[in-house]
């Protein structure tokens, strides 16, 4: 028959490991939650961000192959290719960026280009003493809707529909992954800071975090430059990329290393202190 003492340690025994069991479900929660929280981070600063992205345009092949379809465009109406100039160049990467983003069909206006060069043009008559008054008044718009309908079918392909339209889909999921683990990682929080279990706790799950969420982001680094095998001509903007990616990513790993640290340090500190009161 058991004592009165033996009875009242196997219930502290049970509650113990009860909690225990409790602590062990928050933890797992919570980093599961945390790499969510970080991967969805990373990814709306870096791939699905348009500063990021334009950066990545403008320096690699990407842009020479989008201006070669626009001179191309240009070239069926006698325009020479040399007409474009790096204000040209840079206002239509940023319309193309931000079409993309915008989850709409590219349509460049290249008004401006048609109208400097109808402006050379009318000088150089002038000169002469022709005056282009003579014709009639809606034909530079009309060249301007016809140039502006070729340009926009040649970079309008299937295959740039298609990734405008994944691009959109991926950065939606991304969004409502970082919207309800932002939630989720407040609500945990709260009730660990309640329970008074917070550092203890979060301590575990930044550290667990920090090297699940490195992992998965240098897997993605990796995989990154195998994705331009099937398109050779891409295999440095995939190389720039996983480049670029990389750096942003050891930002934010960084700034959860050092969570990480202070709430160990929090955590080692905080008995020695309450001995000496």
């Amino acid at each position: 028959m058991q004592t009165r003492s033996g009875i009242h340690q196997a219930r502290r025994n049970h509650d113990s490991a009860g909690k225990q069991g409790t602590h062990l479900a928050f933890n797992i929660c919570g980093l599961v939650i945390l790499v969510l929280l970080m991967v969805s981070l990373i990814a709306s600063r870096t791939v699905f961000n348009k500063r990021f992205v334009m950066h990545e345009v403008t320096s690699s092949t990407v842009e020479t192959d989008l201006l070669d379809q626009v001179q191309a465009g240009l070239s069926q109406y006698g325009i020479p290719r040399t007409v474009l100039t790096k204000d040209d160049t840079d206002r239509i990467v940023r319309t193309v960026v931000n079409q993309a983003f915008a989850g709409q069909e590219l349509s460049l206006d290249l008004s401006q280009v048609t109208n400097r060069l109808a402006g050379q043009a009318n000088s150089q008559l002038a000169q002469f003493g022709i005056s282009t008054s003579l014709l009639p008044s809606g034909t530079t718009a009309a060249v301007n809707d016809n140039i502006n309908s070729a340009v926009n079918s040649r970079i309008n392909t299937p295959q740039v529909k298609q990734a405008i339209n994944s691009l959109q889909l991926a950065r939606m999921v991304n969004t409502t992954v970082l919207s309800i683990s932002s939630v989720l990682m407040v609500i945990m929080l709260v009730g660990a800071a309640i329970r008074r279990h917070l550092v203890q706790s979060f301590s575990w799950i930044c550290t667990l975090a920090l090297l699940v969420s490195g992992g998965l982001v240098m897997t993605v680094k990796g995989v990154i430059p195998h994705l331009a095998v099937a398109n050779p001509e891409y295999s440095s903007l995939a190389a720039q990329v996983a480049t670029d990616f990389q750096a942003a990513v050891l930002t934010w790993l960084g700034l959860l290393a050092v969570v990480a640290i202070v709430l160990w340090v929090i955590r080692l500190l905080s008995p020695r202190l309450s001995s000496r009161r």
